[in-house]
């Protein structure tokens, strides 16, 4: 090989791993909660719930902690951006972007609840009948 075709070589073989590196360093991580909703991470603050569905609900970013079973999703968030236009609605935080709230997604229904306050939720959860074992964890 001369040395032309060695350099067209290296310059591929740089231009490939930039690429590669690239690309896996954006990729979404998105897990499936049931019945079209998902989770979608895109990295640093960019964390919510979407559904595929058109008649789906959503709990916008930043989740930081969700469960879930067959019937509800339960999310706890710090809406750390302003509204996103691609959002179905704007959402009122009472307590300012810096505070926690929680959401709870009755799947089967399609409806959402939130952003509430701990109270809110706990109470609203009493209510819907949410199994106990369904418990997001304590930290923030």
């Amino acid at each position: 090989m001369n040395k032309k075709s060695i350099g067209i070589l290296y310059f591929c073989i740089v231009l490939y791993l930039t690429f590669s590196c690239l690309y896996a360093c954006t990729s979404d991580i998105t897990i499936s909660l049931g019945n079209g909703y998902f989770y979608r991470d895109e990295g640093d603050n960019l964390k919510d719930i979407l559904c595929k569905n058109v008649n789906g609900v959503e709990v916008p970013a930043t989740v930081i902690n969700y469960v879930y079973d067959s019937k509800f999703i339960l999310a706890k968030q710090i809406p750390k951006y302003p509204q996103d236009p691609l959002y179905n609605k704007e959402y009122e935080y009472k307590k300012g972007s810096d505070a926690v709230y929680f959401w709870i997604i009755d799947k089967s229904n399609n409806v959402q609840y939130g952003p509430l306050e701990k109270r809110e939720y706990d109470k609203l959860r009493q209510k819907l009948r949410i199994p106990r074992n369904l418990q997001l964890d304590n930290t923030d």
